[in-house]
């Protein structure tokens, strides 16, 4: 029951909030319940590291003579317990920091979606059956859509929202269907024991979240999602994503699509090389946070491909830890600037910091070609990250004098969970690792910044000039590769082919319930007693 508990305290911390507001409204008082349950339940997570692993069984039934298997359990082990730790890290975070955004998009009611949507996303992180996975995707999935239904502009993204939401149940079917063909050589089989023949379709499901398999971006413009609780709902559905990339099994292809290992390594390289891109290119964080998610979990993937799923384990908790810390980063205090490049530190991969071994999954079989691309998108997210990082700041003296000390807190405790990570985080996360990859992704981002000092354009400001013609192709191409990426006109063609299959069920209703439906019938039952008739043998 100890895992549960900070699950438990979440929601009555966010339930608390909602009552406190309406009975009594406190701004102060409503911060300070959310900041207590976040603090507490970090620290229970924190000492649930010495209890790994944690299993609790809910409910289950095996009945072999009415064929009924499955079971609902949760379980806490060294694959779950980073990411639990690194999302409620973020939570505690966007309390703290949220600090310092009170007139513009914190409040009482964004710290209690907050702690329920972490405390959704702390169920499907522990789950420990295939059937709690969906039934905690579906309930995540759910909350989601009602929470940006229900938000001021979502009429204009109404489409996306649903497009979005259509996907995410893609997913939860394929691993409906994964669970089937699994149960059928592993019955009732647990996460942690996913079969090989279920395997591919799980990575698929996983790919799906993530926007990887296939390149898909359906919120390229996010209804009023900025920082705060925006940051907690993008990221906890990926991070229970990732989490079940980490227990896939080595071997994932399977040996009849194993001769188009190729054309998933092309997709996965052109959603690292895209997003990256994109991310440099953004006007800002938040605008390049879909692209971030993408870059970074192309190469959690690759991982998975690769057959080294622990390896994405590190380059999962490099998006969701060092991104927050640029996507809370709001307003900027040019004296807590240095803070980001403890941020930096933590995506280049130098040995015996959280991301050495990352590069084990990705080039631990021997270079490839795919190996440099992914290494070139690496580099480019190195750049862009470099490009945020020098951005200049405003002062202190705007912040509340509590808010001076609450804002920097929720920076400080990122860079611990990423301290405490990297050296006890999982077995083999404090590693040498490989020095010549991130030294080779390290080189192309000196190159580049001496290439770019050449031409004049100093960091921070990386852009191109408007007026040339690189720009212009740019500007031409962009938006283009946007409409195709986004993959909206396959939702429109999908949700075409559904308004004509039902003119066509409507228009036959109307032919039958007509004044000749009578006749229509007669006729159809005439031609049914012919049909049988021929066939039956003399």
């Amino acid at each position: 029951m100890l895992i549960l508990l900070p699950i438990g305290l979440l929601l009555i911390a966010a339930l608390a909030i909602t009552i406190q507001q309406r009975a009594r409204p406190n701004f102060g008082t409503s911060w300070l319940i959310a900041a207590s349950a976040s603090i507490a339940a970090w620290l229970m997570v924190l000492i649930l590291r010495f209890r790994l692993p944690t299993t609790l069984e809910v409910l289950s039934w095996d009945n072999a003579d009415s064929n009924l298997l499955g079971h609902f359990s949760f379980l806490l082990d060294y694959n779950s317990w980073p990411y639990i730790l690194a999302l409620l890290t973020i939570t505690l975070a966007v309390i703290l920091t949220g600090a310092a955004r009170t007139r513009y998009d914190s409040t009482p009611q964004s710290w209690a979606a907050s702690l329920t949507i972490t405390a959704l996303g702390l169920i499907a992180l522990q789950s420990g059956s295939s059937l709690t996975l969906m039934a905690s995707w579906a309930l995540v999935d759910l909350v989601e859509l009602i929470y940006l239904l229900r938000l001021e502009d979502a009429s204009q993204f109404t489409f996306r929202i649903l497009a979005s939401y259509a996907v995410r149940m893609a997913s939860i079917l394929l691993i409906f269907i994964g669970t089937i063909i699994g149960w059928q050589t592993f019955p009732n089989f647990d996460i942690t024991q996913i079969p090989q023949s279920a395997a591919f379709l799980f990575l698929l499901a996983a790919g799906f979240r993530l926007g990887v398999f296939p390149l898909n971006l359906p919120f390229l413009q996010e209804p009023g999602m900025r920082r705060g609780a925006g940051n907690i709902l993008r990221l906890a559905p990926v991070a229970s994503s990732l989490v079940l990339l980490a227990r896939l099994p080595e071997n994932i292809i399977p040996a009849e699509v194993q001769g188009w290992t190729w054309a998933f390594y092309a997709l996965l390289a052109i959603a690292a090389l895209y997003a990256a891109f994109r991310w440099l290119s953004a006007a800002d964080e938040i605008e390049g946070r879909p692209f971030w998610i993408v870059a970074w979990a192309s190469l959690a993937v690759a991982s998975v491909l690769n057959g080294k799923p622990q390896a994405s384990l590190a380059w999962g908790l490099a998006l969701i830890l060092p991104g927050s810390l640029f996507f809370l980063y709001f307003p900027r205090v040019q004296r807590m600037n240095f803070l980001l490049f403890f941020g930096l530190i933590g995506l280049v991969g130098l040995p015996y910091t959280p991301l050495a071994s990352g590069w084990i999954g990705l080039v631990g079989n021997g270079a490839t070609l795919w190996t440099f691309i992914f290494l070139i998108a690496h580099a480019i997210m190195i750049f862009g990250t470099v490009n945020r990082t020098l951005q200049p700041g405003g002062e202190a003296g705007s912040l509340e004098t509590w808010a001076r000390i609450a804002y920097p807190l929720g920076f400080i405790i990122i860079i611990q969970a990423m301290i405490i990570l990297g050296l006890v985080g999982w077995p083999g996360s404090l590693t040498l690792g490989l020095w010549w990859p991130p030294a080779v992704s390290l080189g192309l981002v000196i190159g580049a910044t001496i290439l770019i000092r050449r031409y004049g354009i100093e960091p921070p400001y990386i852009q191109l000039p408007a007026s040339s013609g690189l720009a212009k192709i740019l500007d031409w191409i962009q938006p283009r590769l946007e409409a195709i990426f986004r993959l909206e006109w396959v939702y429109r063609v999908i949700l075409w082919f559904f308004n004509l299959f039902g003119k066509i069920l409507r228009y036959i209703s109307i032919i039958i319930e007509g004044q000749g439906g009578i006749l229509w019938t007669i006729l159809l039952l005439v031609l049914l007693i012919t049909l049988l008739s021929t066939g039956r043998t003399p």
